[in-house]
């Protein structure tokens, strides 16, 4: 039988964090862009608090089904206008995020390449 070195389900939270992470981008862009129109609201990307109860399950050691990883969803603050240093700062912060799961994610797929090639000598 096969060794999984990246269980299925950490692949599933990792895509779908990735996922968040693109899509609170490009909400993020749309909110800059709607700064200066009359009556535009902010939207936001709804993904860390669906998470339920994977964050604690990681945190005590416990696994989780591929299928509890929720789909990150856009959603349009109803009563709160689009404050551009705030858009501007949730831009950065996102960026620095995205990228450290970028980084993290090519770590692990590297060591797993490196142990590939290993197993081949």
């Amino acid at each position: 039988m096969p060794m999984n070195f990246i269980d299925p389900a950490t692949l599933q939270l990792v895509s779908r964090a990735l996922d968040a992470g693109a899509l609170r981008h490009q909400a993020i862009a749309q909110n800059i862009a709607n700064a200066n129109v009359a009556g535009a609201k902010a939207t936001r990307v709804q993904f860390e608090e669906l998470l339920g109860d994977i964050p604690a399950d990681l945190a005590a050691g416990r696994g989780f089904k591929a299928d509890a990883v929720p789909v990150p969803q856009v959603v349009a603050i109803a009563d709160r206008s689009i404050a551009l240093d705030e858009e501007t700062a949730a831009l950065s912060s996102n960026s620095l995020q995205y990228q450290a799961l970028l980084k993290a994610l090519s770590r692990q797929l590297s060591i797993l390449s490196l142990a590939a090639q290993e197993g081949r000598r």
